[in-house]
């Protein structure tokens, strides 16, 4: 069974293996040593690296204290959610579901290996309370498929504790910039492992600015569809809010595809926005009952105790949560042939978008700024 862990951390470029005294900073009341970890780490992705264009990391590692299956997906700078499963040959299912939406058909392979000789230290404040872990990590990285080479590097990496107050890693790394330490440039060990074993160390640019009025309005149409992907995950797990979000990208999608057909060509748009409305109702399915299940909890909170007999919430619970419920109902939605073929149509529209070719049609139309919205209706 997979479980949820949010990590806050910063790593640093070291030149040398040796980790600058933490000593005094803040809390910290001692630096403990904990010996050297062995970490074994293969990366996993598609062939055209779907997951790392996203910065997502799936890894299955040994060594150190979590072995396991890991997925991590970027919340902010610094911090992730980590989803971790137990050791096995393969992906695991609960694990693999979490990235359908952006694998969708294709193999996930094992991309590039990491071997770390991990020097551990524990920053504890005076009651022996753990406060951050600080650790010196020799890497060596191998890329796994295509002609790509290795890699080696030494870097610092400062993870807060559970519970911990992310103002103390200010001010540890106040003391690492003061001992000449600086900020890694990537984002994560496989960001900087992808990068320096490429074959080809140019990167994929991606979309050009928008320039004309079907550019923009194509743009938009990304920044939804890219919604999409991104939610999934988030209504699988149940995480609040998260069906509402992506209800209103689908939803904002489709506006946008009823709306434009001077830019985009309704003949080839149409199909896409029936599929759209059939994501958004089943999604407004599970919205409803989430919405219902708010407003009976709050009225019963409302009520004096005397007036509730008997177990009213857990009852409430129970129907909310059942399995002919939001979250299975959703599941197989979105585990269904007809979602992933939807995806994979908003990914050929926004790459092959056909426009609109009548003589003088908005899409050759330079657009001076984005698009307004006024008295209920869009202009360019």
């Amino acid at each position: 069974m997979a479980d949820t862990k949010r990590e806050i951390e910063r790593k640093y470029e070291a030149d040398d293996s040796e980790l600058p005294d933490l000593t005094g900073v803040g809390p910290v009341a001692a630096v403990l040593d904990r010996g050297v970890a062995e970490l074994d780490a293969t990366y996993y992705d598609t062939a055209d690296e779907r997951l790392a264009a996203d910065s997502l990391t799936l890894r299955r590692r040994t060594g150190g204290s979590d072995a396991g299956w890991h997925l991590k997906f970027p919340v902010a700078p610094g911090v992730r959610d980590e989803i971790r499963a137990p050791l096995g040959d393969s992906v695991p299912g609960e694990i693999a579901a979490l990235v359908r939406s952006r694998v969708r058909d294709r193999a996930l392979v094992p991309l590039v290996r990491l071997r770390s000789a991990r020097d551990v230290r524990h920053l504890v404040d005076a009651r022996g309370t753990l406060l951050a872990e600080a650790s010196v990590d020799t890497v060596t990285a191998e890329r796994l498929t295509g002609p790509g080479g290795t890699a080696r590097w030494t870097e610092i990496e400062v993870e807060l504790a559970d519970g911990g107050d992310p103002a103390l890693l200010d001010r540890l790394e106040e003391r690492l910039r003061e001992a000449g330490v600086r900020p890694s440039a990537a984002a994560s060990k496989l960001a900087r492992a992808l990068a320096e074993t490429a074959p080809d160390p140019g990167k994929q640019a991606g979309p050009a600015a928008p320039v004309t009025a079907g550019d923009h309005v194509l743009a938009y149409l990304r920044a939804q569809r890219d919604a999409l992907v991104t939610l999934d995950p988030a209504v699988r797990r149940g995480v609040p809010d998260s069906v509402h979000r992506m209800r209103v990208a689908t939803r904002r999608a489709r506006a946008t595809l009823r709306t434009f057909t001077g830019v985009l060509d309704r003949a080839v748009t149409g199909p896409v926005g029936a599929e759209l409305k059939w994501l958004a109702g089943e999604l407004g399915v599970a919205r409803d009952r989430e919405v219902l299940a708010d407003r009976l909890t709050s009225a019963l909170d409302a009520l004096p105790p005397a007036l509730v007999t008997g177990p009213v919430p857990e009852r409430l619970t129970a129907w909310a949560e059942a399995r002919h419920g939001t979250r299975a109902h959703l599941t197989g939605v979105l585990d269904s042939r007809r979602y992933l073929a939807l995806l994979d149509a908003l990914d050929a529209l926004l790459a092959d978008p056909r426009c609109a070719r009548r003589p003088g049609g908005n899409r050759r139309r330079r657009s001076p700024r984005p698009y307004a919205r006024t008295s209920g209706s869009w202009r360019p």
